[in-house]
């Protein structure tokens, strides 16, 4: 999938953005849940002071009545105007708290009970406005002011009642809020880690594709194009990259170019050497002596030597450049590793090395030349490091659907840093220059390229005992050409 509905101009804005949205959920969450718990605190503390205003008028209401039926009596056994005057105002005070309670949001039962209370306040006030004081108290009235404080006693406890329900209400809201918190929770969490996943995944992505292309500039893997998906800035860096490719392209081409025009340009005069040296040497010019058939043997040794590294230069030149074309056909492998074993026989027992070989007998479909190569290079390779007196290994097994063939010798081995370099072209490790002969550093490159075109792989592997060991794994199919 590629990132093409929201591709931003720098990963640091990426980085940012994706900050930002796994953000947003967890500042949505703890705002919804300081508005949520504003609003219980808010209905808490209304709910609060309405219930103590209910309860404390509720209680004046009870004591006002206590008080207004004492000041009756004063007022009937006296007869004193002005005791009358007191609980005029005392009937006023009772209104208004009356009319303060209707202003709270009571349940329509307290309601009625209000109206009752100021309904049976009212007569007891009229009843005294008209009675005359020598008359005394009836029944009647004195009734009146029990009823009344019998309704002012069921108004507190409907107030008491009243709190205790908000009480359980406010418990339940509690309750529901924290529930919802926790959904809310249990919901926005996951779908802020879903966006972290997801932009840890679109950030880390270009990267990758970042180290996979280097590491393909640094393998040499050249044909196809390299291409960076993500932000702009990445994306830039990509195309850099592949300028960078085509332009190694190009270097490698003019290399194998010069390998090549050099080498023909070498053979030419390098033949003519050969071919005089080998005159002098066999004394068709005329007899030499003993010093003079020495240089010529020396002569006739370092000319073959020096076209056995040009012959080299021309073949990691075809190689690399992929110009040879693969002719494949059955190949039984175990008769082509003797001969090229038999062909380095004198070679090792000049240097005293014994050779054991391991052959099972396997056809792989492949170009027998080019194999030809690969073994002989390994040999050559095992031959050159084996110290005299030492021992090469050669192992050729079938796998079911790869063949296996295996050099090792006896020397001092290859270190681990080195493992992956000697398949480059010209590279020499630590051993080359204590070696008592010196090559080009080409022969496990020409074999690593064919083995490549045969769709295998050449590894250096650990080995049971000293040396070092070389491993090809071939398909035995082969590939399409």
């Amino acid at each position: 999938m590629r990132l093409r509905f929201f591709r931003p101009a720098s990963i640091l804005r990426l980085i940012l953005v994706g900050f930002g949205l796994v953000a947003v959920p967890l500042m949505v969450a703890l705002v919804h849940a300081a508005l949520a718990v504003d609003r219980m605190a808010s209905r808490s503390q209304e709910a609060v002071h309405q219930a103590v205003e209910a309860t404390r008028n509720s209680q004046a209401l009870v004591e006002a009545i206590t008080g207004m039926e004492r000041n009756a009596r004063q007022y009937q056994a006296l007869g004193d105007p002005a005791l009358f005057e007191v609980y005029a105002v005392n009937h006023a005070a009772f209104q208004q708290t009356l009319e303060t309670l209707g202003n709270l949001p009571l349940t329509p039962g307290q309601h009625e009970l209000l109206l009752r209370m100021a309904e049976a306040e009212g007569d007891i006030y009229r009843l005294l406005a008209e009675a005359r004081p020598e008359t005394g108290l009836t029944i009647v009235e004195a009734g009146r002011f029990a009823e009344l404080a019998s309704l002012a006693e069921a108004f507190l406890n409907r107030s008491q009642d009243a709190i205790r329900h908000e009480v359980n209400t406010m418990r339940d809201l509690a309750l529901e809020t924290q529930r919802l918190l926790v959904l809310q929770a249990v919901a926005l969490v996951p779908v802020a880690l879903l966006l972290m996943v997801l932009f840890t995944a679109l950030i880390a992505r270009p990267v990758r594709q970042l180290d996979h292309a280097i590491r393909r500039l640094g393998n040499e893997e050249l044909d196809e194009p390299l291409a960076i998906h993500g932000p702009r800035d990445l994306e830039q860096l990509g195309e850099r990259l592949d300028w960078l490719r085509v332009r190694l392209q190009e270097l490698e081409e003019e290399k194998t170019k010069f390998l090549r025009h050099i080498s023909h340009e070498l053979k030419t005069p390098l033949t003519a050497i050969r071919e005089g040296a080998g005159l002098l040497g066999e004394e068709v010019v005329g007899s030499l002596n003993a010093q003079q058939r020495e240089i010529a043997a020396i002569l006739q040794e370092n000319t073959v030597h020096l076209q056995k590294l040009i012959e080299d230069l021309l073949n990691v030149s075809m190689a690399a450049s992929r110009a040879a074309v693969m002719q494949y056909h059955p190949v039984e492998l175990k008769q082509l590793v003797e001969k090229v074993l038999g062909g380095h026989k004198m070679a090792l027992l000049a240097r005293q090395l014994r050779l054991e070989a391991r052959l099972q007998p396997v056809r792989v479909m492949a170009d027998e030349e080019k194999l030809r190569a690969v073994v002989d290079n390994l040999l050559s390779n095992a031959a050159k490091f084996a110290p005299e007196g030492g021992i090469v290994f050669v192992r050729l097994e079938d796998e079911g659907e790869t063949a296996r063939i295996e050099v090792q010798d006896t020397g001092s081995g290859i270190p681990e840093r080195d493992r992956e370099r000697v398949f480059e072209a010209f590279y020499q490790g630590q051993h080359s220059s204590n070696s008592h002969i010196r090559g080009t550093g080409l022969g496990l490159s020409i074999a690593r390229e064919y083995v490549q075109a045969h769709g295998g792989h050449i590894e250096v592997v650990p080995s049971a005992g000293p040396g070092a060991c070389l491993r090809v794994t071939l398909p035995k199919k082969g590939v399409t050409p």
